[in-house]
């Protein structure tokens, strides 16, 4: 072993006294060349052979070399290092491994420090990005920089590649860009594209600069190209601006930025701007502007702006906003894809924020402030809700619509009272109704609500629950300009209410033993259940009408309902020789009717409800079901019946069904197949028929090839509004290319 300084040279006695070379049983020779400068890296060889030039302060190693410091590796058949610059060349099936990238080649001149040198007929292999570039000769300008006159880049392992894009003068920077001139897309030894210049993003970290573009064409728009440009403001802030232009309706503008400001508070601010070349006039010139479930569009100024924020505020309090206006009824119709379309922003907001958007045709679009603090069994809620009628304001017509400024909400969850045998429940609000423009029915005005609940578990034995509860409702109401029926126009107006509840079940449990390898026990619950309501009747017509708790009905009702739990349980050993057991509710069913006890009192017809039935199963992930539906016990036929189940293999296929049925209202069928031909190939067909007009909604149809380094995507899709055909492919590391 030998020990070495950054000095010039050592005394020869020095060196032979710390010079050891340890002979292993196959034969062999090492060598630690350390630093007195903890900072530096120190250097391992070892090796068949290795000898020591005093006079050039040169290592020179042969056969079986390897080379170690901090994260870098050397092995070759011959390695010449200086341990004064740290210069390193090697030959011979040569390896160098610098942390998660690596590079094979003949022969190399490089500094192991620095990481700058020359490659001899290598392969670089950027393993973020799974990413290799190839050459004969290839200059290492810095850790992660790398340039070849000649060679060929891919996402592909091996000598034959099933794609590579050849060129001169290829440049890389890892986390950044890569550029290739005269390049030729290969699909295999097939040259496929020619490009005399190309660009690509070579990034696992944030950065600014060109995103893959979007290529499309379409009868609404003409040929369209959506270019994103992605700009890293700071670590908790980005932005990505876009411009879309469209042949046949100009160019729309796009931003989105996004920031971080703690770990509880962040948001996400989206606008699309679009001066539109076409309107809707009415003639059948127009009919690609305008959809038919639409009223007919004027403006060409489009816009959409939406964003959602999350705040953190002192003492426990966090604060909710979500912003959403559009500029017309078509806009969400006519932008549904693309990056800053309603598809990609809906699944963006779930994704980050745990909320969702109003669905694209929803003419009145929710825009919200929420404050709220949580505790273990309390709630506290103030919200300002602001619904936007797209429809009022386009067609210039009245709004009425029902807005929230503010909603104040303090709740309290089932608990108990002290240590008594009673429990209570609190629902309190407070709201201020305000409507843009009024008439002599809908008035602006406020209600406070006060509904206080108790109950009283009791237990009978080991075999039945009953739980009577009694509520008391205190609403308060204060308006405006408002009359009643009997024309009364007092401003303050109260009401009480009383309801009376009680419960009463019990629970059967079965445990059996199948004789199944995927499962030990499973175990068979049900639960019979009596419920009784009753609300006496309350003279209403007098209050201001906001909502359904301005109108409760009488209820004398009592409902009976059957449910019934599968549950699995499956025990295992872990590595570490400890039992785990795995519980599955793979079964749920429950059945249940109602019996209106006033109807039978007062004479009236069909006292008793439809019968429901609600079901879900989950066997494992080879089949789901799940069904909920109605039958009259008078007209003996279903008034609703919903059904959807999917099936699975081991392959890869999968069958879903869904069928949707109301009476006098709808009919519907969904069906999609996806079928794995090979373990590369799948193909799937997809089509929804509306049943009550004997009309297709959609069809689809398409098939997808998975290879390791690159994916090929071709699918048909038909719709009343458009026709579409998409064919893309994705080159792994470089992007997705294609046509719509």
């Amino acid at each position: 072993m030998v020990c070495l300084s950054k000095q010039k040279s050592w005394p020869i006695f020095v060196v032979f006294a710390f010079l050891y070379i340890s002979i292993s049983v196959g034969g062999g020779a090492t060598a630690d060349v350390l630093s007195q400068n903890s900072k530096e890296i120190s250097w391992h060889i070892s090796a068949r052979t290795v000898t020591f030039d005093n006079k050039r302060d040169l290592y020179i190693a042969q056969n079986d070399v390897v080379i170690t410091g901090g994260k870098t590796r050397l092995e070759a058949d011959y390695v010449e290092f200086s341990n004064k610059t740290k210069d390193a060349f090697a030959q011979g099936n040569v390896l160098l491994i610098a942390g998660e990238d690596s590079i094979s080649c003949n022969a190399m001149n490089i500094n192991l420090t620095t990481q700058i040198g020359t490659i001899n007929k290598g392969t670089i292999f950027i393993q973020k990005n799974n990413f290799y570039i190839n050459g004969e000769n290839i200059r290492k300008t810095g850790k992660f920089i790398y340039s070849a006159q000649k060679g060929y880049i891919t996402s592909c392992a091996g000598d034959s590649p099933d794609w590579k894009i050849s060129g001169k003068n290829i440049n890389v920077t890892v986390e950044g860009y890569g550029t290739v001139n005269h390049a030729v897309l290969w699909a295999k030894k097939i040259p496929v594209i020619y490009s005399p210049f190309l660009a690509f993003p070579v990034q696992a970290k944030r950065k600014t600069g060109l995103l893959i573009p979007r290529f499309t064409s379409s009868d609404r728009k003409g040929f369209e190209y959506e270019q994103p440009l992605f700009i890293a403001i700071s670590k908790n802030t980005d932005a990505t601006v876009y411009a879309d232009y469209m042949s046949n309706r100009g160019t729309k503008l796009g931003g989105e930025y996004r920031y971080i400001l703690n770990n509880k508070s962040k948001g996400s601010v989206f606008f699309d701007f679009l001066e539109d070349d076409k309107i809707d006039d009415g003639t059948d010139k127009t009919k690609n502007y305008s959809f038919y479930t639409t009223p007919q569009r004027t403006n060409s100024d489009r816009f959409w702006f939406r964003m959602k924020h999350d705040q953190d505020l002192p003492k426990g309090f966090t604060a909710k906003l979500d912003i959403d206006v559009a500029s017309d009824e078509d806009y969400l119709h006519e932008f549904r894809d693309g990056f800053t379309g309603y598809d990609e922003t809906k699944k963006y907001f779930e994704e980050e924020f745990g909320r969702s958007l109003d669905e694209y045709d929803d003419n009145t679009r929710r825009n919200q402030l929420n404050i709220n603090k949580t505790w273990s069994s309390y709630t506290f809620n103030i919200d300002a809700l602001w619904y936007d009628n797209i429809h009022a304001r386009r067609q210039d017509i009245d709004d009425t619509t029902l807005q929230l400024l503010p909603s104040i909400q303090f709740d309290a969850a089932k608990q108990q009272i002290g240590p008594s045998q009673f429990f209570y429940s609190l629902d309190t609000e407070y709201r201020s109704f305000y409507r843009q423009d009024t008439t002599a029915t809908l008035v602006r005005g406020q209600r406070a609500d006060i509904y206080p609940k108790v109950y009283l578990p009791i237990k009978f034995g080991n075999f039945f629950n009953f739980e009577p509860s009694v509520g008391l409702r205190e609403t308060i109401y204060y308006t405006e300009n408002f009359t009643d029926i009997n024309g009364n126009s007092d401003s303050l107006r109260t009401r009480q209410m009383i309801d009376i509840d009680a419960e009463l079940s019990t629970k059967f449990i079965k445990i059996f033993n199948p004789d199944f390898e995927f499962v030990d026990k499973i175990k068979h619950e049900i639960i019979p259940n009596l419920e009784y309501h009753f609300i006496p009747n309350v003279v209403q017509n007098d209050l201001p009408t906001f909502g359904p708790l301005d109108n409760i009905p009488e209820k004398n009702l009592l409902t009976w309902s059957l449910s019934n739990y599968f549950i699995s349980k499956k025990s295992s050993i872990t590595p570490d020789e400890k039992e785990l057991l795995t519980y599955h509710e793979f079964t749920y069913i429950k059945l249940y009717q109602s019996y209106d006890i006033r109807k039978e009192k007062d004479n009236e017809s069909r006292p008793f409800s439809d019968i429901s039935l609600d079901m879900e199963m989950n066997l494992y992930n080879f089949f789901s079901l799940d069904m909920d539906l109605t039958w009259s016990p008078y007209d003996n036929h279903f008034n609703t019946f919903n059904i959807g189940n999917t099936i699975k293999d081991n392959r890869g296929d999968s069958l879903r069904t869904e069928y949707r049925y109301k009476t006098d209202s709808s009919k519907s069928l969904y069906s999609k197949i996806d079928i794995s031909l090979t373990d590369e190939i799948s193909a799937y067909y997809s089509i929804e028929e509306n049943l009550e007009i004997n009309e297709t909604v959609e069809t689809t149809a398409g098939f997808a090839l998975k290879k390791s380094c690159w994916t090929f995507n071709l699918y048909f899709a038909e719709s009343n509004d458009e026709r579409s055909i998409t064919f893309l492919i994705n080159l792994h590391g470089i992007g997705e290319l294609g046509l719509k």
